[in-house]
């Protein structure tokens, strides 16, 4: 124990300050204690030099300082990597990562050996878990390399014991799901705040060029689409030592004709069509290389389907478990097609924005127009029963179209098909209609050329009666409708149509002015619509996109019969579709009354039957106006189905199914590569040191004494900042003013 000193300014400065004070006392006794007895002014100069002393001590800050060292040693974690990935053969000699790693440690054994004289030196093996070793093992078979969650555990053992340092050694890539997927920079910078460092050293290849391997590392589809609206899928494909080779990307559908809920269907490849796209040739340039892909389908009925993008197989493939993935995806009736065959012109343009409602897709085929129709080579098998739900056509004529095709559009119409022609130059009656079946579907006259005269100027579009009650003309509620129309930009021009003498035929807009614009009657099971008008595109020029567009939508729904399309009274979700072996999996689920309102109070019984055909029964929990069901039997990969039965006061309210995907992949193995970058990033220096460096390493830090295991801790007893002290100074200050006080010096 010995007395240290910490003075609040340096000493000159503490020094004059005390002369300083000394002076002033001096000056005091000779000028204003002069005159008062010699005993009461020996006692004011005491005191006042006694606090000078006081406050002196307060300056210097004296201590008494005393060293205790602990001998406990500290401990260094030393974490080497077992997991699946760490069985690639890319060490010296082919030998596998995870020999390479033994080796490296039985080359430098006395050095183990001469840091256990001074530290605690822990051995652990990490993959899914931190696992204690005494004695390394060459296998390697946990299935997740959890090196955030084995840094966070480090993290808490720090807490209660001394830790000097951790070595991490192994490939460096995180491969972990939830909830053992913690972000090891994230980890890694708690310990630096510890100063606990990190130093990694990093085995295997970043780069496995001499691997031949195509997978599906990724694939991204909407879970919810619309039946015969075209469905985007995407995927990454990452190819390993396939360069100068063609490698083919499928898109594959379930079939599910004649299968009941709960059973599979056989995947098949949909067919193609000139937006559709389920099939994808790649050149591949390089040894290594991710590449985006675009798939696409038409859905051609509602319901769930499984569907698998899959690479096909090359030759010399030896890993084809990575080349095919699944999902679930919900297809709700509802989506219908529209082929539209126009001119290139401004209208088109803005009628395409049908394509961002989610359960419409409109095809578009231009068609020339004039002397150059017959080259248009519309194709029949766009007639084709089920092909398209509407047709929409624009300024073409009936020779555009061709005999054959109009013939065929009219046995759809007959069919069920809805049917709209807009205005045009060279369409209705001026088209050649007339002489076609076409002309007995329209609800306008086309005799003699009719229809065929144009209208010039400005045209305000409003509803007539009949259209304010109609669905097609509902551009808000009842007490807005008329208002909303009246503000809409004018229409530049109409064809002069006449109605048919037929009283089924409805007039539903006009101009301000009475000329007669959009046309509707029912033909048997269909619906059909002329439109005078060709320049609704002005609305949206003029900032009135949602009255476009709601406009159309409208018609489009109104044309397909699909403008009354309820929900089913029960149903289950399960969000994600595909999860990994063993992750919980959570359902949620509902109920709806006639009016599509949610039913607090319904109960539900739930059956998930596994891969192997066994059920389980997970009960649900209440959660607001649905219910949650957890389950976690899924060990299995497969497809899962879930049955959800639904109940209300004591009733039964209907039937749900759904299903979701465990998947059966290799999280290890799928992308076996190094990541070095990551061992960089946590390492406390910044850089990861290569399995030759390790030797001299630890060298180092031996002669540094980096790792020294002592820990030296020094106990100060301040004399000065302490309640003694300061009573003292102040029961001094006191007795000095209370004797001036008494002799008329304050």
């Amino acid at each position: 124990m010995r007395l240290v000193f910490d003075p609040i300014w340096p000493w000159p400065v503490v020094g004059a300050i005390v002369v300083a004070l000394v002076a002033l006392t001096v000056a005091f006794d000779r000028r204003r204690a002069r005159p008062l007895p010699m005993r009461v002014r020996a006692l004011l100069i005491g005191l006042r030099l006694t606090a000078i002393a006081l406050l002196t001590l307060a300056m210097i800050r004296p201590a008494l300082q005393e060293s205790r060292t602990d001998d406990e040693p500290g401990v260094l974690y030393v974490l080497l990597d077992r997991s699946r990935s760490m069985t690639v053969r890319d060490g010296p000699g082919s030998s596998t990562r995870r020999e390479w790693l033994l080796n490296v440690l039985g080359d430098i054994e006395p050095k183990w050996k001469e840091l256990g004289e001074s530290l605690d030196v822990r051995f652990f093996d990490f993959g899914e878990e931190l696992v204690p070793v005494e004695k390394p093992e060459a296998d390697a078979e946990a299935t997740q390399t959890a090196i955030g969650a084995a840094l966070e555990e480090i993290h808490r053992a720090a807490q209660r014991e001394r830790i000097v340092g951790v070595l991490l050694i192994g490939d460096g890539a995180q491969r972990a799901l939830p909830p053992r997927d913690a972000d090891p920079r994230q980890a890694a910078r708690r310990l630096a705040e510890l100063q606990v460092p990190i130093y990694t050293v990093g085995v295997g290849s970043e780069h496995l060029a001499d691997v031949l391997d195509v997978a599906i590392e990724e694939l991204q589809v909407d879970p919810l689409v619309y039946e015969k609206k075209l469905v985007p899928v995407s995927v990454r494909v990452r190819a390993l030592g396939a360069q100068n080779r063609k490698i083919s990307v499928r898109l594959l559908v379930e079939d599910r004709k004649g299968k009941r809920p709960g059973e599979s269907g056989e995947m098949k490849l949909p067919p193609a069509t000139q937006s559709a796209r389920p099939v994808v040739e790649i050149d591949i340039a390089r040894s290594a290389a991710v590449l985006p892909v675009e798939l696409s389908y038409v859905p051609e009925g509602s319901g769930e389907f499984k569907i698998a993008v899959e690479v096909v197989p090359i030759e010399g493939e030896l890993k084809t478990e990575n080349n095919r993935r699944e999902t679930i995806i919900s297809v709700q009736s509802g989506g219908l097609r529209i082929a539209y065959f126009d001119i290139i012109r401004a209208e088109q343009k803005w009628l395409k924005m049908l394509n961002a409602t989610q359960n419409i897709q409109l095809e578009y085929f231009p068609v020339r127009g004039g002397t150059l129709g017959g080259a248009s080579n519309i194709r029949p098998a766009l007639f084709q029963p089920d092909a398209y739900d509407v047709y929409i056509l624009g300024d073409v004529s009936a020779n555009d179209i061709g005999a054959a095709n109009l013939a065929q559009l009219a046995r759809r119409v007959d069919e069920g098909a809805g049917l709209l022609m807009i205005g045009g130059y060279g369409n209705f009656g001026a088209g050649g209609f007339a002489n076609t079946p076409i002309a007995r579907l329209l609800p306008v006259e086309l005799s003699g050329g009719a229809g065929g005269n144009e209208i010039t100027g400005e045209l305000q579009m409003v509803p007539t009666q009949a259209g304010l009650r109609h669905y097609v003309m509902r551009l808000g509620p009842d007490s807005e409708n008329a208002e909303l129309w009246n503000a809409l930009a004018p229409l530049k021009g109409a064809n002069r149509l006449r109605m048919k003498p037929d009283r089924l035929v409805e007039v539903l807009a006009e101009s301000t002015t009475g000329v007669p614009l959009l046309f509707a009657h029912q033909v048997g099971n269909a619906r059909v619509m002329a439109f005078a008008g060709d320049t609704t595109y002005r609305w949206y020029l003029a900032g009135q996109e949602a009255e476009h567009q709601r406009f159309w939508r409208q018609m489009a729904l109104y044309l397909a019969g699909m403008e009354d399309d309820s929900e089913n009274p029960v149903w289950v979700r399960v969000d994600p579709r595909n999860y990994a072996p063993g992750q919980r999996t959570t359902l949620r689920m509902g109920a709806r009354d006639e009016d599509q309102r949610p039913l607090p109070d319904a109960e539900f019984d739930v059956v998930v039957t596994d891969p192997e055909g066994t059920e389980h029964r997970p009960a649900p929990r209440r959660s607001g106006d649905e219910s949650h069901a957890d389950f976690e039997r899924t060990a299995i990969p497969g497809d899962y189905w879930v049955r959800v039965d639904g109940r209300s006061n004591g009733r039964p309210h209907g039937s749900a199914w759904t299903r979701f995907i465990i998947d059966a992949r290799d999280l290890e193995l799928d992308d076996p590569a190094a990541d070095f970058a990551l061992l960089d990033a946590i390492a406390s220096s910044g850089r990861r040191m290569q399995p030759d460096e390790l030797a001299a390493f630890l060298d180092r830090q031996a002669e540094e004494k980096t790792f020294d295991g002592r820990l030296t801790e020094i106990h100060r007893t301040n004399l000065w900042d302490n309640w003694p002290f300061l009573l003292l100074f102040a029961a001094v200050m006191t007795a000095e003013w209370a004797i001036r006080k008494r002799h008329g010096l304050a």
